[in-house]
């Protein structure tokens, strides 16, 4: 049986309570920093990526186009 008073139990009840508050604003705290890291690697991070993928393909694109200018001269050299 429950020999304990209500109010004997009120600091338990308190301190559910404070621990659900400060649970709740730090949850609230990292929903709102995990809001602003997307909001910066969509704004920032991702527009860089794609410049700087757009120039490493173009620039892949160049050797590429050497190296089979090159394959087809050396074929050439061959067969003559």
């Amino acid at each position: 049986m429950n020999n304990q008073e209500p109010k004997d139990r009120r600091p338990f009840t308190t301190a559910g309570q404070k621990l659900d508050e400060v649970l709740g604003e730090t949850v609230r705290r990292v929903e709102d920093e995990t809001r602003q890291l997307i909001n910066y690697i969509n704004d920032e991070v991702v527009p860089l990526v794609r410049q700087h993928s757009t120039k490493g393909l173009r620039i892949a694109s160049d050797k590429l186009k050497d190296l089979a200018d090159y394959m087809e001269s050396a074929k050439q050299q061959k067969d003559q």
